[in-house]
């Protein structure tokens, strides 16, 4: 891990408030930093680096932009059904005008055979 002057300044300071402090729990603190030395720390613990913020936070701007349009898109599309009404949709022909070889009941109308 890897700290810029002014985070280790500050661990410093804390360090040295917590020997005046408190010496005993300073010295407990300092046995397990030695004792854990060479472990790696777990990574739900783990802080995500600037980069990986960004990141993040790039791909959650991107997920919203997506999901904004999606939304006005469906959003556009319902308020040109409405606008439209009944003429979204071509007008229905009924039995009669699709086949006028039949008789109102969908039979054969003949009348028609000659």
């Amino acid at each position: 891990m890897s700290l810029n002057h002014r985070e280790r300044h500050q661990l410093y300071r804390m360090e040295a408030r917590l020997l005046r402090s408190d010496p005993k729990l300073a010295g407990m603190l300092a046995v397990f930093g030695r004792l854990s030395a060479g472990q790696r720390m777990p990574a739900w613990e783990q802080v995500a680096s600037r980069q990986g913020r960004i990141g993040q936070a790039a791909a959650l701007i991107a997920r919203a932009i997506a999901i904004m349009a999606a939304a006005i898109g469906l959003l556009l599309s319902v308020l040109a059904a409405v606008v439209m009404g009944g003429r979204a949709r071509p007008p229905q022909r009924t039995r009669q005008q699709a086949d006028p070889g039949r008789g109102a009941d969908g039979r054969p109308d003949p009348a028609d055979w000659s």
